[in-house]
């Protein structure tokens, strides 16, 4: 469930996209270089910004660039208007009881102004500007509040949020109506990627009535296998910091295969080609689970060639391959021991010795 959501301000709360052109252009106009237009700043900004100016302004120093910019920035700061549906955003979160915080890079007095001037400021615990690199900064953050990494959202723009996000090891949300697309944000593997402020609106809901409403989950997973025989198996603290087979929830309109090979691209980077039914289970309150919850865990078995880089999200605080012996003597929940068990039947693990399941 997420408990903690963190925003980044500019293309992301903040819908500033015209005043920070028209500012980024008064920075490289200083410097000797031409003006640029919307579509090229998007698809080159970057972070940290020499990164963006370097190219078109030689190798100026970034605070200096900073400082040009940000007093530039504050001659019109008050031109900056929220996203529509944003301040009810922030509002539905305050009711529900999460927690909320900004990061960015904006500087600390603007970002504090124009957050009063929205009179949103009693909506978050923390408002942390002056962040030029977001990865350590974030993972600060998160720690200092004491909120659990997986049960919290940093929705951003910029490629570098994603980056974040995920050396942060927490939820990662990119904010595709922003500066940068959603095709760019989409390579660096967001959790979620949203189109608007209402599609952040119905993910919370939907991610609350998952969590409060007594219903049937149905989730796939798998048992994915190597050239050499080994078993894919991930830890999570959702199952007790037990093993288990890598999967999750299918999305509405989804088939069972679709959510299969999606679910473990996004878990662990691999690219299936090849699903075989396995079995069906079901897990009814299983007190291994971390909070009460009847699944439907539908399960395949996949083989993959060659060597593949894994990649865990925020789900997992460990993945490896395991051999058979291995994985037996691991602390399995109890559903994958039985998928396990249910794969050695069917004939998929002929070498594994039957009395050690």
């Amino acid at each position: 469930m997420i408990r903690n959501l963190i925003f980044d301000w500019s293309g992301t709360l903040g819908n500033d996209e015209s005043l920070t052109l028209a500012v980024t252009n008064d920075v490289l106009n200083a410097y000797g270089a031409e003006s640029i237009d919307l579509e090229t700043y998007k698809r080159e900004f970057a972070i940290p910004v020499e990164n963006f100016y370097h190219p078109h302004t030689g190798p100026v120093p970034r605070e200096e660039l900073d400082d040009l910019f940000f007093k530039r920035f504050k001659q019109r700061q008050l031109e900056t208007e929220l996203f529509p549906n944003a301040k009810f955003l922030l509002e539905l979160l305050k009711f529900r009881g999460l927690h909320c915080a900004i990061l960015s890079t904006m500087d600390q007095t603007i970002l504090d102004q124009l957050v009063q001037h929205q009179q949103i400021s009693h909506l978050f615990e923390s408002v942390v500007g002056n962040a030029a690199d977001k990865p350590p900064i974030l993972k600060q953050l998160i720690e200092s509040k004491g909120w659990n990494a997986d049960e919290t959202l940093y929705i951003g723009d910029t490629p570098h949020d994603i980056e974040a996000a995920h050396f942060a090891e927490c939820r990662a949300g990119a904010a595709g109506y922003g500066y940068s697309g959603t095709a760019r944000l989409e390579a660096e593997r967001p959790d979620v990627c949203f189109d608007n402020i209402a599609d952040i609106i119905k993910y919370i809901d939907r991610d609350h009535l998952i969590a409060t409403e007594k219903k049937v989950i149905a989730t796939v997973g798998g048992l994915i296998l190597n050239e050499q025989n080994e078993m894919l198996l991930v830890k999570t603290r959702k199952w007790s910091d037990k093993y288990g087979l890598p999967g999750g929830k299918i999305d509405y309109g989804e088939t069972m295969e679709h959510a299969y090979y999606r679910e473990i691209r996004e878990e662990t980077g691999l690219e299936l080609d090849n699903a075989e039914w396995l079995v069906a289970q079901d897990s009814i309150e299983s007190t291994e689970f971390h909070k009460p919850r009847h699944f439907i865990l539908i399960n395949y078995v996949s083989r993959i060639k060659g060597a593949s880089e894994l990649q865990k999200n925020y789900e997992s605080s460990t993945i490896g391959w395991h051999s058979y012996p291995q994985a037996i003597a691991l602390n399995l929940n109890k559903p994958t021991r039985e998928a396990i068990h249910m794969a050695y039947e069917k004939g998929y693990l002929t070498d594994m010795k039957k009395e050690n399941l």
